[in-house]
């Protein structure tokens, strides 16, 4: 896959703009967050078939909820942007443009932060958090089965894959979910206030990352 997503990103996807290449083209970036629908025809290939009813991962409450769908998903192109401005290939799920017949989005999610040196889900206010934890845990216990299938030496330091996830939150994101990430898989959890604070946070991740990865015990992505 991470052939894969170096070779497929800075290309146009259906009608969305193409990404611009960027200095450092091997160290992926996957960025999450919860969305339900952003008029996902908008972002796939016209001769793409998905079912009607692709299930959400997060519900809107209009009442309650800071954004509207559209400005969750302006927010993630912000921080991709803002990331690929300083060099990381920061991407998004509809960046890569896999077919849902392919891959469902569940699955295309757990196989990008596998082959991604640094997985960022972004949590704003949006009312029912209930999609924030479905996504994350997927993806983390995934990561965290992968890491106690390397035998007993995992125990000693805390596991190589968790290590490369973040949880970026509004102060006001209240989830079971997000107090268990630290808990139970020794990830990152960090609190942004705007778009120019989480982009610095993210991009001071993203160097962590990779000066572990150069100077650190972080094992560098093949």
């Amino acid at each position: 896959m991470r052939e894969r997503l170096i070779e497929q990103l800075p290309r146009t996807i259906g009608d969305s703009e193409a990404l611009e290449p960027v200095q450092r083209e091997e160290f992926l970036v996957y960025l999450m967050g919860p969305y339900r629908t952003f008029d996902v025809e908008t972002f796939l290939p016209t001769d793409t078939e998905r079912e009607p009813d692709v299930p959400s991962f997060a519900t809107w409450n209009e009442t309650s909820g800071e954004y509207a769908e559209d400005e969750v998903l302006r927010l993630l192109q912000e921080t991709r942007d803002c990331l690929r401005d300083r060099g990381f290939n920061a991407f998004l799920a509809i960046d890569v443009g896999i077919s849902l017949d392919e891959m469902d989005a569940a699955t295309q999610s757990i196989a990008f932060a596998q082959a991604s040196n640094a997985t960022i889900f972004l949590a704003p206010q949006v009312g029912d958090n209930l999609g924030v934890g479905i996504e994350i845990g997927s993806v983390l216990e995934d990561l965290l089965s992968a890491d106690e299938m390397q035998g007993p030496a995992a125990e000693a330091t805390p596991p190589d894959r968790s290590r490369r996830m973040m949880v970026a939150a509004e102060p006001s994101v209240r989830s079971a979910m997000l107090r268990s990430v630290h808990a139970r898989w020794d990830a990152s959890v960090r609190t942004f206030t705007d778009a120019g604070d989480c982009c610095r946070l993210c991009a001071q991740f993203c160097t962590h990352i990779q000066n572990e990865e150069l100077y650190g015990s972080l094992s560098r992505l093949d």
